[in-house]
């Protein structure tokens, strides 16, 4: 089987990949559109994308991408993430001026950032930041403690992450729907006509069948400032009569319905 992830080798979608889909390939790519992409076009059989986090909530760009793409959500997994302050292995830390890292990493790792006089640099990829730092003496980067090991590096400090409860939320998106099994979610997303109570009527289905929401975020739909799209998490099988029924009938409420996806359910 062959899985594709955004990064590098180290980065923790591939570990997530790994936990996912041992011994399977792992094949990284550069950006999230490339995962979509090689899933699309069939050079792999599943994606790997992160979906939310438990400190910093939903990853936009892959919720922008799922609500986009003709894709499906098959299978979801939960990696807890312990970020390491990494350097080359002759560094000390009062040699460090500047520390690489992930937008999301910067935003797990706030506070103790805010405590350090370094310069802190956007990376997208904090793996691939990996191959700056190894012959520089005054660089570190915050990532995956993997990355130490796949690239020689050191682990300077373990565990910097605001909150030792830190978690993200990872999906497997494919062209295929799994079989129910009896304790699945489904993600789905829709847009409701901008006049008052049109979410009200949209959702009343759901309330009406005694479905569980679990989740429920807008999105702001591109040119049209203030008018928002949302994504819902359910419990069920979009194949379980109770379920499929109430959708349909939301469906009627809708100007856009979408399921992105029914799955074994790992979260709440």
């Amino acid at each position: 089987m062959k899985v594709a992830f955004q990064g590098q080798f180290g980065a923790f979608s591939e570990s997530m990949a790994l936990e996912m889909y041992p011994d399977s390939l792992i094949i990284p790519v550069k950006s999230f559109e490339d995962v979509f992409d090689y899933v699309s076009k069939g050079k792999v059989d599943v994606g790997i994308i992160p979906l939310e986090n438990s400190l910093t909530g939903r990853i936009s760009a892959t919720t922008k991408l799922l609500m986009e793409k003709d894709l499906l959500l098959c299978r979801e997994g939960k990696l807890r993430i312990e970020h390491c302050l990494i350097t080359a292995r002759n560094v000390k830390r009062e040699d460090i001026k500047r520390i690489y890292a992930h937008p999301e990493a910067i935003a797990q790792c706030k506070s103790y950032l805010d405590k350090l006089d370094s310069e802190i640099i956007s990376w997208w990829d904090g793996a691939a930041a990996a191959k700056k730092i190894m012959d520089n003496d005054n660089c570190a980067l915050i990532g995956n403690i993997r990355i130490a090991s796949v690239h020689g590096l050191k682990v300077l400090e373990l565990g910097i992450q605001d909150s030792k409860e830190n978690y993200t939320r990872f999906g497997a998106i494919g062209s295929f729907l799994p079989r129910p099994t009896g304790n699945d979610k489904t993600t789905l997303t829709f847009k409701v006509l901008h006049k008052g109570g049109k979410l009200y009527d949209a959702l009343g289905p759901l309330s009406k069948a005694n479905i569980n929401m679990t989740r429920l975020e807008s999105m702001p739909i591109i040119d049209k400032p203030w008018e928002y799209a949302f994504i819902a998490d359910l419990e069920g099988h979009v194949n379980d009569p109770k379920l499929s029924e109430a959708l349909k009938e939301m469906k009627g409420f809708c100007s856009e319905f979408k399921v992105i996806g029914s799955y074994p359910k790992v979260m709440g």
